[in-house]
């Protein structure tokens, strides 16, 4: 098995291998997370957890209070009797359960109205920005994770756990990567296989995203739909994973600083509602997120994590009772320092005249301002520090209830 680690890495190469071996030994999932480790000074740390594809706020985190929600959401509007309430009248999905509990403990903070600063309806460039971190898909190819670790200086070094590397941490700073033995092994849909291969290509994702895109493209199944797209139950193989991640993160010396990613979120079929497709596989990384907790144990103190995807679904849904590419959508932080049960959203609405271009929710919170409070809150930079993980941000004021 090759790991790609370099000797001088600071976890122990053979403790290294065998806790992750023994994490990830025999995981198979459909829609496979990848992880990537980079170390800063401190024991603070922070997973950063990529949902690529954009994920459907609206369904994630429904707003029930909105006068207009039932008739602009339709077929995919929730019986608000079959959701998780929150405050103000926000509500989690039934998929999401397991993040209630973290809601109890005063752990978790929703974030709405949540959007990259570029405009696109595009994965390959919505996912640039995203992770360069930076207000346009071009500019950089140095990620804003590697920034940081590069900010906070000290002997900084990172390993991606992934047939890749993640954007988000390519940079100067070092980061190896190291992939399980029987990563070819696990069962990937098909299609998440080649959306991994195509976005490494700018001539090429386009036109896949297109064809994605397209109602009536052929995939397989008999009703061209998603019916035959499985999410495997919560509390198997996305668990380990996350386990996998934690114990990383808690052996002594290891890293402190993490990157995941999900695949399968490009719904514009049969996107279900309660025990759908998309609510089982909400359900998966649900699952995914307190197995992570419960694994860091007592180490959890100090440990943020945010759910980040590169763009939310259109408001309304398509003729294939699913959601085109939109623009704004939900995030979420975990951390044990969160501000008391807080959903923070400047609420655009969900009027005719407030969808933005008519059909996408407006968005409100720019993400770097999510994630410029969320490096105060955990790492205590300052404005100039975060300026120079997000460059030309200086105008970005970070957002300052995410933490109590």
């Amino acid at each position: 098995m090759s790991t790609g680690l370099n000797h001088d890495t600071c976890m122990d190469r053979r403790h290294f291998i065998g806790v992750a071996g023994a994490c990830l030994g025999g995981l198979a999932t459909a829609s496979l997370p990848s992880i990537a480790f980079a170390q800063v000074p401190g024991r603070k740390r922070l997973v950063f957890v990529l949902l690529r594809g954009g994920f459907d706020g609206l369904a994630a985190v429904p707003p029930t209070f909105d006068p207009h929600y039932q008739a602009t959401r339709g077929a995919l509007a929730a019986k608000p009797s079959d959701l998780i309430p929150l405050e103000r009248g926000f509500a989690l999905t039934p998929g999401l359960a397991p993040l209630a509990e973290f809601w109890k403990r005063d752990e978790l903070a929703v974030l709405h109205a949540v959007a990259i600063p570029y405009r696109t309806r595009s994965h390959f460039d919505g996912q640039a920005v995203l992770e360069t971190g930076l207000d346009k898909p071009k500019g950089s190819s140095d990620g804003w994770l590697n920034r940081l670790l590069t900010v906070m200086g000290g002997s900084s070094k990172g390993v991606s756990v992934a047939a890749g590397m993640p954007r988000s941490l390519m940079g100067p700073a070092p980061v190896s990567t190291w992939s399980p033995a029987n990563l070819e092994s696990f069962s990937n849909t098909f299609l998440d296989r080649l959306h991994v291969l195509y976005r490494a290509d700018r001539e090429l994702a386009n036109p896949f995203e297109a064809a994605l895109a397209h109602p009536d493209i052929d995939l397989g199944d008999n009703d061209k739909s998603m019916k035959g797209r499985k999410p495997d139950a919560p509390g198997s193989q996305i668990d380990g994973l996350f386990r996998a991640a934690a114990k990383l993160l808690t052996v002594e010396g290891g890293p402190n600083v993490a990157a995941m990613e999900m695949s399968g979120w490009d719904t514009h079929t049969n996107q279900g509602l309660v025990g759908g497709y998309l609510d089982r596989l909400l359900g998966r990384l649900a699952s995914g997120l307190k197995a992570f907790r419960d694994e860091m144990g007592s180490q959890w103190p100090g440990t943020t994590v945010v759910v980040m995807t590169e763009f939310g679904r259109a408001a309304k849904p398509n003729g294939a009772q699913g959601t085109d590419h939109g623009t704004a959508g939900a995030s979420f932080v975990i951390a044990d320092g969160v501000a008391k049960r807080k959903v923070i959203a400047d609420w655009p609405g969900l009027g005719e005249k407030e969808l933005l271009e008519g059909r996408d929710l407006a968005p409100t919170l720019d993400t770097r301002a999510v994630l410029k409070g969320v490096l105060a809150g955990t790492f205590d930079l300052t404005g100039a520090q975060l300026n120079r993980v997000f460059p030309m941000s200086s105008n970005v004021r970070p957002v300052g209830r995410i933490f109590a």
